[in-house]
C-alpha cells in the first residue's frame, strides 16, 4: 500500500520550514511498484542569506522513503552529485539498494535543480547555439539571482533542513558533487551527523577542470596496468599503451569512418575524438572488458566494435530519467573554479599528463573558462577550497578506473578525517555503489556501528575486469 504522509503534524512542518506536499505522479507510481511508502514536502529557505532583507525564499523539494522495518535507526540523507543532478531523481535507485528496510532515506533536490523551485534549468540547450547566454538573461529577468547558488548556500541549507526536522545524528550519503557537499556539512554541523559515505570522493581542494587530465591519464594506465597483468590480455593486446597512441595518430591524419549499427550512413573519428570517447568508456563496468581487443582492433583498422560497445555499455541507463540543471551546474562550478584559481592551475597542472591528453582534452578545459565568462558569478567563499578535519566516522568509496574522481582524491580526504575507511574498488569506475554490490555489503555494515571498520570480507574476492578478449574478437 502506498501513502504520502508525514510523520510529524502540518501544523509543524509550516511551522518549521517543511510544508507537506502530495508526491508527484511518477514518484507515487515508483514507490508503489517496490511497496514502498513515500512522503513529499517543501523546505523553505533564504534565497540569499546575505541580504536578510530580501524576503525572496527557495523552496527545496524532499521526499522520503519511510523505512520498512523502523528499528529506531538514524536516517540517511542523500546528497546527489553533479553538480546540478536531482536526488530526487535517484529514487528508484534507492528503492532496488534495498537500504530503507532498515533506514528513512532523505532525497533532497539541492537548490536550482529537479523539482526544487526555482529550477535553473536551460532548455535553451536544445535550440539556441548561444544557449548559456539566452538562459542567463532568461533567469536574471525573472529575478533570479545566480551569485547564491554555490556551494555554500547548498550546504546552508542542508543544516537548515536538518534543524527544521529536528534530525542528530543522521548518516549522509554524498555521491561524487554530494561528497564535497557531505564533506562541509560535517565541517558546519559535526553535531548532527553520526557518519559520512562518501561515493567518488571529491575533497573541497580539488578542482575537476584543472585535474582532467591528469586524471584521465591514471584511469588510462590502469587500464593498461590491468592488461599488462593478465597473462591472456597481454598475449592477446601486447603493448596496448603504445598501440592506442598510434591508433590516436593514424586516425589524426585519417579519421576512420565509423557506421550507424545496421546502416549504410555514419560519421567520421579522428584519433582525439576516440581518446575522449575511451576515456568516457572507463566509466562503464560493461565497457572496460572490451576496451583492449576494442584498442587493438582500431590499430589494425577495424572500426565496428566501437558502436556496439558503446550501446552494450550504456543500455543499463537508457530507461533511467535523469534531471539535470545546467544553470545549477555552472553556478556551482565556475564559482569553485574561480575560488580555486583554476584557470591558472590548469595552465600548469595539465602539462602533467601526456602531450595527446592535453591536445584532446583542452579545448574542453577553455570552452568551460569560456563558458564560466559568459554566466558571470563570483569566487566561492572561502571556506571552500581548504582541507575539512573532521572526527566523523566516514566510509570512503573509490572506483578504480574513475576518471571523474580518482582514489587519490579519496586519499587527500582521508588524511584530515579520524576514524575512516577507504576502499578501491578494482573493476569499475565512477558510482560504485551503483556498480558493486560488495560496497552495499561493506556500506550496510559501517552504518550499523560507523565506529568500527566495517566487515569487508567481499572486498577480498574483488579482481580487476576480466578481460573479454575473445568474445570481442
Amino acid at each position: 500500500m502506498l501513502v504520502c504522509l508525514n510523520a510529524v503534524s502540518a501544523a509543524q512542518q509550516v511551522n518549521s520550514g517543511l510544508n507537506p506536499a502530495q508526491c508527484p505522479a511518477k514518484a507515487r507510481e515508483i514507490a508503489s511498484n517496490e511497496q514502498a511508502t513515500i512522503r513529499c514536502a517543501w523546505f523553505l529557505a533564504p534565497e540569499d542569506r546575505q541580504r536578510p532583507q530580501n524576503d525572496r525564499r527557495v523552496e527545496l523539494f524532499v521526499l522520503t522513503i519511510l523505512a520498512q522495518e523502523p528499528l529506531g535507526n538514524k536516517p540517511l540523507l542523500y546528497l546527489a552529485g553533479g553538480p546540478g543532478d536531482a536526488a530526487s531523481d535517484d529514487l528508484a535507485f534507492w528503492l532496488k539498494s534495498g537500504f530503507h528496510q532498515d533506514y528513512d532515506i532523505i532525497l533532497v533536490d539541492q537548490r536550482g535543480t529537479g523539482l526544487s523551485r526555482p529550477a535553473l534549468d536551460c532548455p535553451e540547450i536544445d535550440s539556441n547555439d548561444q544557449w548559456i547566454q539566452a538562459c542567463r538573461m532568461r533567469l536574471v529577468n525573472e529575478g533570479i539571482d545566480l551569485l547564491v547558488y554555490d556551494t555554500m548556500a547548498i550546504v546552508q541549507d542542508m543544516h537548515e533542513l536538518l534543524r527544521a526536522m529536528e534530525i542528530e545524528g543522521i548518516n549522509v550519503f554524498g555521491s561524487s558533487f554530494g561528497s564535497r557537499l557531505a564533506l562541509l556539512l560535517a565541517d558546519a554541523a559535526p553535531e548532527r551527523i553520526r557518519s559520512l559515505v562518501l561515493d567518488g570522493v571529491y575533497p573541497p581542494t580539488r578542482s575537476a577542470v584543472v585535474d582532467m587530465a591528469y586524471n584521465a591519464e591514471l584511469a588510462l594506465e590502469r587500464l593498461f596496468h590491468d592488461c599488462d597483468m593478465a597473462p591472456a590480455c597481454r598475449a592477446s593486446v601486447p603493448e596496448l599503451r603504445l598501440k592506442l597512441y598510434q591508433a590516436i595518430a593514424e586516425m589524426n591524419e585519417e579519421p576512420a569512418e565509423i557506421y550507424h549499427l545496421g546502416e549504410d550512413s555514419g560519421f567520421d573519428m579522428s584519433g582525439d575524438q576516440f581518446l575522449l570517447w575511451t576515456i568516457g568508456m572507463l566509466r562503464y563496468p560493461d565497457a572496460v572488458p572490451f576496451l583492449p581487443s576494442l584498442i587493438e582492433a582500431f590499430y589494425l583498422g577495424f572500426y565496428d566494435l566501437l558502436l556496439s560497445i558503446a550501446a552494450f555499455a550504456k543500455a543499463p541507463n537508457w530507461e533511467h530519467d535523469s534531471s539535470h540543471s545546467e544553470g545549477a551546474f555552472l553556478s556551482v562550478r565556475c564559482s569553485e573554479d574561480l575560488a580555486l584559481a583554476a584557470p591558472q592551475r590548469w595552465q600548469a597542472e595539465h602539462q602533467n599528463a601526456s602531450e595527446a591528453i592535453r591536445r584532446s582534452l583542452s579545448p574542453i578545459a577553455r570552452k568551460h573558462f569560456a563558458d564560466c565568462e559568459i554566466w558571470d558569478v563570483r569566487p566561492a567563499p572561502a571556506l571552500l577550497g581548504r582541507e575539512v578535519k573532521s572526527d566523523v566516522p566516514a566510509l570512503l568509496l573509490s572506483g578504480a578506473y574513475d576518471s571523474a574522481t580518482p582514489p587519490y582524491y579519496g586519499d587527500v580526504a582521508s588524511e584530515h578525517l579520524g576514524a575512516s575507511w577507504h576502499y578501491v574498488f578494482p573493476n569499475v569506475g565512477h558510482n560504485v555503489l551503483e556498480a558493486e554490490p560488495c560496497a552495499s555489503l561493506i556500506m550496510h555494515a559501517f552504518l550499523r556501528d560507523p565506529e568500527q571498520q566495517p566487515s569487508h570480507a567481499c572486498f577480498a574476492t574483488l579482481h580487476p575486469p576480466d578481460f573479454a578478449l575473445e568474445r570481442a574478437g
